[in-house]
C-alpha cells in the first residue's frame, strides 16, 4: 500500500500536473498587438467558431481600445491574402472596408458571435471529426488606418 502511494505521490501526481498545466497554456492565447498609438490599440487573436456540425472555421479577431477620453472614429482596409493570391479590395472596397465608432475609454472585441463580427477575417476551416486544418489566410494588413 505504502508504494502504491509513493509511486503515485512522485510519479503519476507530477505527471498528471505537468500535462494540466500544458494544456491549460494551449487554452490561453495571448492578444497580439497590431497597432498602438496614444488614441487607440489593436489587438487580434485567433478564434474557432462552430457554425457548422461537419466543420469549424478560424477566425482572427479584434480587440479596439479607445485610450482616450472622447469618442473617435477609426476606418481603415482590410487588405486580405488567401492561397497566396491577394484578395482585391479595390474592386469591392466596400466590402473590405471597416468603419467603426468607440466611446471614450471604451474596448471592443469582435467575436464568433458578437454584432461586431463583420470584423473578422476568416482563417481556416477546421474538420470537426478529424481535427485537420485547413488554413486560407496567409496575411491580413488593416491599410489606411486613420482617426478622427
Amino acid at each position: 500500500m505504502n508504494k502504491t502511494i509513493f509511486k503515485f505521490r512522485t510519479i503519476i501526481l507530477p505527471l498528471f500536473i505537468m500535462v494540466f498545466s500544458v494544456n491549460l497554456m494551449a487554452q490561453s492565447n495571448p492578444w497580439s498587438e497590431y497597432y498602438s498609438d496614444e488614441k487607440i490599440k489593436i489587438e487580434w487573436n485567433y478564434e474557432v467558431c462552430n457554425f457548422s456540425s461537419t466543420a469549424s472555421q478560424e477566425m482572427v479577431v479584434f480587440r479596439f481600445t479607445n485610450l482616450t477620453d472622447e469618442s473617435i472614429t477609426l476606418s481603415y482596409i482590410q487588405r486580405i491574402t488567401m492561397n497566396n493570391s491577394k484578395q482585391d479590395s479595390e474592386q469591392n472596397e466596400e466590402e473590405f472596408r471597416k468603419i467603426i465608432i468607440l466611446e471614450k475609454n471604451k474596448k471592443i472585441s469582435t467575436n464568433c458571435e458578437s454584432i461586431w463580427q463583420e470584423y473578422n477575417i476568416f482563417s481556416a476551416f477546421i474538420d470537426n471529426t478529424t481535427h485537420k486544418k485547413y488554413t486560407y489566410l496567409n496575411k491580413f494588413e488593416l491599410e489606411n488606418l486613420t482617426i478622427e
